[in-house]
């Protein structure tokens, strides 16, 4: 730059000086310089604004790459240090288990929470590293088919509301009336999203308000888009957190990892052709706005949901919540039943109670329920068919929870119209099932079992060798959990089938090309859910003596008590456990005189105990739950996703593409560690600091390094899998 200005300046004083010699003897030669020297003063005059313009710009790009550095950083630290956090909360699990050994249940019973606790936080991580793995590797796809949105928000109330149990965070569903109950996209996906941003918001909520609001915009060609919008009242977010939201990193400071969730949210968001974006303001909350486009699945139905008989419609309705957001979410959803609802806040009824003998329905927050105001509805339903309605929390229940046969109903929140809908109908004794009878009847001549599944211990895989030759059926739109299970199963000489919804379910049964011993069935699925698929399954004598075990996330009673209503036989919840799952099968597959690991059974060689080069399949089985079916999955998507990487490496290598080569390092360090590969560890460690030291010149060396490496570890994985008898389903 120094020598372009010296040369500029040069170059004018000679044309001046020029210019000054030829005035005096050439008049037009004068001119001719003069515009030289004209020209040379332009061309400084250019120079000068490029050259402010190019440090304005090295400024920006210098700017840019900090921001990428740290960026990468953060990414580097997500995945090398996750092994170091997962085995961190594997240590506290065993920790906390040996406290159980050593005390008596009663004092121990906060620890056993504690320690589920970081099982499930083990189990998200775990799961949310098969996604990325299948992201990586190209394998998800989006789904275009049928569904039942409010079997989605059900479910996705059911898995938060398991997961903060005793938060007191008002957690409220307030749905347009606009909003249609069945749709044509990714159901599976959908919830996925709703169900990663959620769980970040509570993470970061104490006691404050976390609302989903939805609302549909009509589109072309009759297609809509729904929005989703995510608003809380919480801390709020800084504008560097916010700009790096969406980029997983890890939390040196909370020993967490924050946004491996969100950064697949938004990657699924981008294939299922929306947007998401977020706003905040710092002390005074966070909102994430998601678009996405469906189609109708019938345009000319605009109102999905007609109540059975018109004494149901037009009635009044008196409500009165904790929150005065949720008791206007809740006014909604009846007025979409064309009931005339009035919504009083919670400190004006306290005050002074209101007249309520005009009033069909009341709607009052469990909290409010006195022994006065028992007295005083016990007198209204005296003279009229008024009816009580108690609102609680899914999210926690104060201890002092009032029960009083003038209760007709307990409502739980967050509500949707569905929900709402059946309560209608169920308070008024109307039947909306024309099969009702018909599934009672086949219930008599099938066991049932309404309590809950409780656990087995001591279960592990071998154990699964009691159900050997039975066929299951497995009915779930969730391809990791289909591996699972067939990966659980299948090596134990269980025959498995899979059907990735309802209907397909229904298909194959009707077909009856194999008779099955039991029937593992999903609820929230596109095409046919699986209420539906049981009843259909039901009309059919020739299935009387199929069991048909629940496995969803869904843990209202009026959900479960819906599913028996069905058909179904036994409520198994989700996420996975194995000592239920064994539990649930050993109820309809077990004689009396069948136990788990029978002397008999076969057992499989212990994979979790080889010593192979190259891999510590110990700490790896540690690190996923310590659960060798979870890490079989991982490290088989692992071979699928970067199996083959030497060749890229090698590629990117002789392309000069070093930040590529830096993205497959942070990528490798993570999941290397993970899975226990600490060979590979150590080579992509020192290809990632030759990065950083901008040693460019050194990685050609390493890929020999990089190809031998990984041909050791691919050789460990498949003796891993092959030992272990997995099979990809």
């Amino acid at each position: 730059m120094m020598k372009r200005w010296g040369l500029a300046v040069l170059l004018m004083l000679a044309l001046a000086y020029g210019a000054e010699g030829m005035g005096a003897d050439n008049g037009d030669t004068f001119w001719i310089w003069m515009a030289l020297v004209g020209m040379a003063v332009v061309s400084l005059l250019i120079l000068f604004v490029s050259s402010r313009r190019t440090n304005k710009m090295e400024k920006v790009y210098k700017e840019i790459l900090d921001k990428q550095l740290k960026m990468e950083k953060e990414q580097a630290l997500l995945l090398s240090n996750m092994s170091e956090n997962i085995y961190d909360m594997v240590t506290k699990t065993l920790k906390k288990e040996e406290e159980v050994s050593s005390k008596n249940i009663k004092s121990v019973l906060p620890v056993v929470n504690e320690t589920e606790n970081i099982e499930d936080k083990l189990l998200t991580v775990t799961n949310d590293l098969l996604e990325f793995l299948r992201l990586k590797s190209d394998k998800i796809e989006i789904e275009n088919a049928k569904f039942n949105l409010n079997n989605v928000l059900n479910e996705i109330s059911g898995s938060i509301c398991n997961k903060f149990k005793g938060k007191k965070v008002d957690l409220i569903f307030d749905i347009n009336n606009n909003v249609p109950r069945l749709l044509i996209g990714d159901s599976l996906h959908l919830g996925q999203v709703i169900n990663s941003i959620l769980e970040y918001m509570m993470e970061r909520l104490t006691t404050e308000e976390l609302k989903l609001e939805i609302e549909m915009f009509t589109t072309y060609e009759d297609n809509i888009e729904l929005q989703f919008r995510f608003i809380d009242t919480g801390s709020g977010l800084t504008a560097e957190e916010i700009e790096f939201l969406f980029d997983p990193h890890y939390d040196e400071q909370q020993s967490t990892y924050t946004g491996l969730g969100l950064f697949m949210s938004n990657e699924l968001v981008k294939m299922m052709g929306g947007g998401l974006n977020v706003q905040s303001q710092v002390g005074k909350g966070t909102s994430f706005t998601m678009m996405l486009p469906f189609e109708l699945h019938d345009k000319n139905n605009k109102r999905m949901y007609r109540l059975p008989a018109k004494t149901l419609t037009a009635k009044k309705v008196f409500i009165v919540e904790n929150n005065y957001n949720a008791a206007l979410a809740i006014k909604k959803t009846f007025a979409y039943f064309r009931h005339e609802v009035k919504v009083m806040a919670k400190e004006v009824f306290v005050q002074k109670m209101p007249n309520l003998t005009s009033y069909d329905i009341v709607v009052l927050h469990h909290s409010l329920f006195s022994h006065q105001l028992v007295n005083y509805l016990e007198k209204i339903k005296q003279g009229r068919d008024l009816k009580v309605i108690s609102v609680n929390s899914l999210l926690y229940e104060d201890e002092a929870h009032f029960s009083n046969e003038i209760i007709d109903v307990d409502l739980y929140t967050p509500l949707n119209q569905e929900r709402v809908f059946e309560m209608i109908v169920g308070l008024y004794n109307i039947s909306i099932s024309s099969h009702k009878d018909d599934v009672q009847e086949k219930e008599q001549t099938l066991k049932v079992y309404k309590s809950q599944i409780h656990e087995s211990r001591d279960i592990i895989q071998s154990s699964f060798y009691d159900f050997r030759g039975k066929r299951i059926m497995i009915v779930e739109d969730n391809v990791i959990n289909q591996k699972v299970l067939a990966s659980l199963l299948v090596p134990a000489g269980v025959k498995v089938s899979i059907a990735n919804n309802g209907q397909e379910a229904v298909d194959m049964l009707n077909e009856k090309k194999m008779t099955f011993d039991l029937v593992l069935m999903d609820i929230n699925m596109p095409v046919l859910d699986g209420y539906a698929a049981t009843e259909l399954i039901r009309r059919d004598h020739y299935f009387d003596r199929l069991p048909i075990v629940a496995f969803t996330a869904l843990v209202l009673d009026s959900e479960i008590e819906k599913m028996y209503a069905c058909g179904l036989n036994a409520f198994l919840a989700k996420p996975l456990n194995i000592g239920k799952l064994y539990t649930a099968l050993s109820l309809f597959l077990l004689d009396n005189k069948a136990s788990k690991a029978e002397e008999n059974s076969p057992v499989p060689k212990k994979a979790k105990h080889l010593l192979l080069k190259g891999l510590d399949v110990r700490t790896g089985i540690a690190h996923t739950n310590r659960s060798d079916v979870l890490y079989m999955e991982i490290v088989s998507e692992f071979m699928e996703a970067y199996g083959d990487s030497d060749a890229l490496f090698k590629k990117l290598v002789e392309e000069y593409r070093y930040e590529q080569i830096k993205m497959l390092c942070i990528d490798m360090r993570g999941l290397t560690g993970t899975i226990g590969a600490y060979d590979m560890l150590e080579v992509v460690n020192k290809i990632h600091q030759t990065i950083l030291y901008r040693n460019f010149g050194l990685l050609a060396g390493y890929i020999d390094d990089y190809y031998r490496e990984l041909s050791i570890l691919r050789k460990a994985i498949e003796e891993y899998l092959s030992v272990s008898g997995h099979k990809a389903a």
